[in-house]
């Protein structure tokens, strides 16, 4: 069973989340007649933000480099709108350092299927060189839906340390631990927030390098408003004096790049093409 609770401390954005999607999608015309699809992947450089003061004083949480990778289609709403939408394998983490344990390290990879929506407002920018195409910038904003697959990771503290033994890679199982206690190379999450919601906005460029053809340079800023679970959500076999709390929400930034299809749906401009074409070879 999928749980879809928002519990951040600012869970009263929610309803404003969910407001944003359903004016982007009331501002869409059913039927619209301009396309862009293509394929984009990029790199990016994510965190996740504490929101437990114990934990604060506890461990520090530092950043690392993960990538997406997926599908893009996007509609043309009107003249310089358009609603773009994403489908991205995702992986995101953190590094957790101790303060008081100076020995533990413990570094984890989250890998998640991203659905953002943001509803983009483009320009138009004429470059100074006669020679070069004039090419347009976007900004835009919207939500982003998670779910949450599963992660890896890679622990040490000083009960390792101490018992001469190495780091233990794990594995992120979600559910509870079963009659094997001694399963080191499981990290068991329970009651984890997998279905998650979250802010998107940021811009790009647009270039075009042929007709139909679209380069899409893309930067955005993530601001996750889910919990990925609770401060006591992990069980480690091991170490047994460490669990990771997981009262803390996915942050990051997003560096990508797409490259684009555009299609015309209506009917009159296909067959208006067609027709030209037919005069030309007449």
């Amino acid at each position: 069973m999928i749980n879809f609770t928002v519990t951040y401390p600012m869970a009263k954005y929610q309803h404003y989340i969910l407001s944003l999607l359903f004016l982007t999608l009331l501002s869409t015309p059913l039927k619209a007649q301009v396309i862009q699809y293509g394929l984009k992947t990029g790199l990016q450089y994510s965190w996740v933000r504490m929101d437990d003061p114990s934990q604060q004083k506890l461990v520090v949480n530092k950043p690392i480099v993960g990538f997406n990778v997926g599908v893009v289609v996007t509609f043309k709403v009107k003249t310089r709108y358009f609603l773009h939408t994403e489908l991205l394998y995702s992986t995101k983490g953190k590094k957790v350092e101790g303060i008081v344990d100076p020995t533990l390290e413990d570094k984890v990879i989250y890998q998640f299927i991203d659905f953002p929506m943001l509803y983009n407002i483009q320009f138009k920018r004429n470059l100074a060189a006669d020679n070069l195409k004039q090419f347009k910038w976007y900004i835009g904003a919207g939500p982003i839906f998670s779910y949450w697959l599963g992660g890896k990771g890679t622990i040490n503290n000083s009960e390792f340390v101490e018992n001469k033994l190495p780091p233990q890679n794990y594995t992120l199982k979600f559910g509870v631990r079963g009659e094997d206690k001694n399963e080191l190379s499981a990290v068991y999450v329970d009651k984890a927030n997998r279905l998650q919601v979250g802010f998107n906005f940021g811009g790009g460029i647009l270039l075009e390098p042929v007709n139909g053809r679209k380069i899409m340079v893309d930067l955005r800023f993530e601001f996750g408003q889910s919990w990925l679970g609770k401060a006591n959500s992990t069980d480690y076999a091991l170490p047994l004096s460490y669990h990771d709390n997981l009262q803390s929400s996915n942050m990051g930034f997003r560096f990508s790049m797409a490259y684009l299809f555009e299609a015309n749906l209506d009917k009159k401009v296909r067959n208006k093409g067609k027709s030209r074409s037919k005069l030309k070879r007449g």
